[in-house]
């Protein structure tokens, strides 16, 4: 049986690594601690502190500091000494630096360090226990392994590698390691959590109940280590002084081009591949590399290119292996997609260590040049441009292969595209336009649904507009469109029923998280029970979405 790192623990001496089928093994180590200090020989006597070593680091602003390395023998040690010391280099955590020196990365075989797509072969359950809001009234919900199965009245012990369970059910589950899913604070499934334990080099413990930032921050934080660029734990960085006329032209987000409003047949939609990751490896963007040197000179800022950024650097795999991951997995590369997600907000916040604002700027700033310089060529191709929002087009014309293949060639950015059979674009109440809101048939046979239904709204409405795009799916064109009036019609009359007869989960609305009910005395927590509905809201609420819905595809 092949044997998986699942993760580790710090023990005196070493740490102890869990493998799958509730295996261990202890193996002897000591941990690194980084130190500015003066007077390195007093930390020795310490009676954990086994020795320490000299080394020249350097500051992300290029600076060179003397450190010293501290091999300590427990993390108590640690704890210690960056009680009394300034310690760095503090992440990766120190029993992250601990596994990498041993050559040990989470979820692959044991002392197999190298680069791999393949999912570890080990048994992962995910365990909730569905209440009448959920779905399912007082049953168990158990997914082994992406297959799922429920249970009515009781639930069987399990044994898994690693478990997710939410509150009581994690008492019936037996696992080398269990993660309470209640306490997450990530958007990711277990699958994804394991995954980003992989990309960013830590025990699972340490990231499953850390935000998208945390897993950003390690992958950076990897390439500043092996630089030897010193990672601080608070970042001492103050913006510069500007005029207000400055920050209004530097301080703007990506470009929106508002719809032509109505109802168009045969359109294309042309989307950037991972835009803002791309145009900040690109263009080297990152904060030890803006106005640091004018290799590429802008009208807000300038961009060194001498050195390779921290940030492009660690986003430059996570982009491949994101989109290797799309043709094998789509779920583990939903997880690295949340990580880029987050690499461009996180270049301007202000805590970021390897960010600044100047950074975040120049970003959007080459956002907008990108996708203006692509309607340029859209237009000089004949196209007609419909909608444009920050990294994404729709278009309308003939040979859509040329357009994307002169502007890659031009930007050097990939992009995709996809046909549409058609697209609906409309308009707000008081007749502007609504970028952030269109509905389309794409040739692959799906709805295309941008803005459509919220997450906020009532689980029949939510239905009501899901039957709605299933009925439109039937449509092969514009005309097609405007003929099923009367199939949305009869699916409304339905649903009006529904509202009188309907389950008690079909009144809840979801609002971060917590299931609540339109009462008669105005909204209540639907965790506390079922207390009736507002049989006269609901039905409003549905008559105003069906109208809505009348008049887009009336267009």
């Amino acid at each position: 049986m092949e044997e998986y790192v699942l993760d580790a623990i710090p023990v005196k001496g070493g740490v102890k690594i869990l493998l799958n089928d509730f295996k261990e093994k202890v193996i002897k180590t000591t941990f690194p601690v980084y130190v500015i200090t003066d007077n390195p020989d007093i930390v020795l006597q310490h009676p954990e502190v086994k020795y320490y070593e000299e080394e020249k680091w350097r500051t992300i602003e290029g600076k060179e500091l003397t450190l010293y390395r501290f091999e300590v023998e427990s993390l108590d040690a640690y704890h210690y000494i960056r009680k009394r010391l300034k310690v760095v280099n503090e992440i990766p955590t120190v029993l992250s630096q601990t596994l990498y020196r041993l050559g040990i990365r989470p979820f692959r075989r044991i002392y197999d360090d190298k680069d791999s797509y393949e999912f570890p072969k080990i048994k992962i359950v995910t365990v909730r226990f569905l209440h009448w809001y959920d779905g399912c009234d007082n049953c168990y919900e158990v997914e082994v392994n992406g297959n799922v199965e429920r249970y009515y009245n009781f639930l069987p012990s399990i044994e898994a590698d690693v478990a997710e369970c939410y509150g009581f059910p994690c008492n019936n589950v037996k696992a080398q390691v269990k993660i309470r899913g209640d306490l997450k604070r990530s958007p990711v499934s277990l699958k994804g959590l394991i995954e980003w334990s992989y990309v960013t080099r830590t025990p699972i413990h340490e990231i499953a109940y850390a935000t998208i930032g945390k897993a950003l921050t390690t992958n950076e934080a990897w390439v500043a280590l092996k630089r030897k660029v010193i990672i601080p734990n608070i970042v001492p960085r103050v913006e510069k002084l500007r005029r207000l006329e400055d920050i209004m032209i530097a301080d703007k987000g990506g470009l929106v081009i508002f719809p032509k409003i109505g109802c168009f047949d045969n359109v294309y939609q042309i989307d950037f591949k991972s835009m803002y990751p791309s145009l900040i490896i690109k263009y080297n963007i990152s904060a030890e590399t803006v106005n640091s040197c004018d290799d590429i000179k802008t009208e807000l800022h300038s961009i060194c290119l001498k050195e390779r950024g921290i940030v492009p650097v660690a986003l430059e795999w996570l982009v491949k292996r994101k989109e290797e991951l799309k043709e094998i997995d789509k779920e583990r590369a939903e997880a690295i997609k949340w990580i880029l997600v987050a690499s461009f907000g996180y270049l301007g916040y202000r805590n970021s260590r390897f960010g600044k604002i100047e950074a975040y700027e120049m970003v959007t700033y080459f956002a907008r040049k990108t996708l203006r310089k692509t309607i340029d060529l859209a237009e000089k191709l004949g196209f007609e441009v419909l909608h444009g929002i920050i990294d994404s087009l729709i278009v309308k014309g003939d040979n859509v292969k040329k357009l994307v293949d002169a502007v890659e060639k031009e930007i050097g950015l990939r992009l995709e595209y996809k046909r549409i059979n058609w697209v609906i674009f409309t308009s707000t109440r008081n007749g502007t336009p609504y970028p952030m809101r269109y509905i389309g048939n794409s040739e692959e046979g799906d709805i295309i649904a941008k803005g459509f239904i919220k997450s906020n709204m009532p689980n029949i409405v939510k239905d009501f507009l899901n039957d709605t795009l299933s009925v439109l799916l039937e449509a092969k064109s514009c005309d097609d469109v405007k003929r099923m009036k009367n199939k949305i019609k009869d699916l409304y009359l339905a649903y009006e029923r529904r509202v009188i007869n309907g389950e008690p989960k079909d009144y809840v609305i979801w609002i971060k998280h917590i299931p609540y009910v339109r009462g008669l005395k105005g909204f209540y927590d639907a965790r506390k029970g079922y207390s009736g509905r507002s049989i006269l809201y609901y039905k409003e609420y549905l008559k105003r979405v069906y109208n809505d819905v009348l008049e887009m595809i009336s267009c």
